[in-house]
């Protein structure tokens, strides 16, 4: 969410066409609906995310044909490596 305020105050608009958002987690719903409502063109994420993930695990928000906006998606890249950031980030944080 911040990520996307950031890139709406440079952009000096709200609509991100001709952005991508690169991260290691899959987005969950509200994060998902953040990506479709900012209408940014490509979402990459790494590791997928079973219990909260809505661009593929548990529903797909992102390119859901009911919304007016769909997300080119990628997922999967660097998953091994994406997961293991996450892990030591959390490893961390106990």
């Amino acid at each position: 969410m911040l990520a996307l305020r950031q890139a709406a105050d440079e952009a000096g608009d709200w609509r991100l066409l001709g952005y991508e958002l690169y991260v290691t987690l899959e987005p969950c719903a509200m994060c998902a609906g953040a990506i479709v409502l900012a209408r940014l063109d490509r979402l990459v994420f790494g590791a997928s995310d079973p219990k909260a993930g809505m661009c593929g695990s548990l529903g797909n928000i992102v390119q859901d044909p009911r919304l007016n906006h769909r997300v080119e998606l990628t997922s999967g890249m660097l998953a091994d490596e994406a997961g293991e950031i996450l892990r030591r980030f959390f490893r961390e944080r106990r």
